[in-house]
């Protein structure tokens, strides 16, 4: 087996975050070497652009795994046109390959990938990084945006931020998926209840702090539903300023991988009537809740 030994070439693509890698070939195996790079560059950069990387699923998973174990999609039950359950269909096709009508429960539901989010957030142990691999674009529209959590804390004056330490919100993505008026199945609703996440994270590589919210974010534990949401909606916008974040606008062939620990994205609207959009998506679970378990009162344990 050939083993890929790239010289690396980063170019920054936003102020605060974000870069394009340039010099290796994703398909291959990659060397200790060339990957810890991309590992340093990724905890740095938290978005790395890879263009023009021709990847089946077989080789996009076998890339993910170098970061860690790889989350199931919580939609592969489901009729679609990937086989491995490690891949998250992310287009407007249904399983034949043709577009999907916009009243089709499918394309509502991935409506919601148009908000601001972190992949995963509304699972005890979230996500540490998603991998997204454009198969083929639209001509216009369908970009991604991205938003740099650590940029928007370090932006926040001190005392600020010093209120903000210790807090926790309740996220859930039936209460997401809400927003945009999709009702979740009950019998599905039940496989994702709602969980706790700090609102505030330190990287673990970097130790840089950021905030820990979006869509998925419904309220902040212990505090009135409605003060807590508009927290999160102040906090929300001001993450998500014009100057906190990179727009990719994608080529067929690239690889986009971003930290969900310190990074929102979302996806941007296009013609899906007439445009078809095939994105693969994989996602490498997390290490850990942000928040520990909940206790019962000593009472209730008896």
């Amino acid at each position: 087996m050939t083993i890929a030994t790239a010289r690396l070439e980063l170019q920054r693509l936003h102020p605060h975050f974000a870069a394009e890698v340039r010099g290796v070939d994703l398909a291959r195996p990659l060397d200790d070497a060339v990957f810890g790079r991309i590992l340093d560059a990724f905890n740095e950069h938290a978005v790395l652009v890879f263009p023009g990387q021709d990847l089946d699923e077989e080789r996009q998973i076998a890339f993910s795994l170098r970061f860690g174990p790889l989350e199931r999609s919580i939609r592969s039950h489901l009729p679609r046109s990937v086989s491995r359950p490690e891949i998250s269909d992310i287009s407007n096709l249904d399983e034949h390959g043709r577009m999907l009508d916009p009243a089709d429960e499918r394309a509502r539901y991935n409506a919601g990938n148009q908000l601001w989010h972190s992949d995963s957030s509304f699972k005890r142990v979230p996500a540490m990084a998603s991998l997204l691999h454009a198969r083929e674009v639209p001509p216009e529209g369908g970009e991604t945006e991205y938003a740099d959590l650590r940029a928007a804390w370090d932006a926040l004056p001190e005392a600020r931020r010093r209120g903000l330490e210790g807090l926790v919100a309740e996220h859930s993505i039936v209460y997401s998926r809400g927003l945009i008026g999709y009702a979740y199945p009950p019998d599905d609703a039940v496989t994702v209840p709602p969980v706790r996440q700090a609102l505030v994270r330190t990287h673990p590589a970097t130790g840089r702090r950021s905030l820990y919210l979006g869509s998925h974010a419904s309220h902040i534990v212990g505090r009135p539903v409605a003060e807590g949401r508009a927290l999160l909606r102040e906090l929300l916008e001001f993450a998500t300023r014009p100057a906190l974040v990179y727009r990719h606008r994608w080529r067929a062939g690239d690889l986009v991988m971003w930290d969900n620990r310190c990074v929102l994205h979302r996806g941007r609207p296009w013609d899906e009537t007439k445009h078809r959009r095939v994105m693969r998506r994989t996602t490498v679970a997390g290490d850990g809740p942000t928040v520990p378990e909940p206790q019962e009162p000593e009472e209730e344990r008896r």
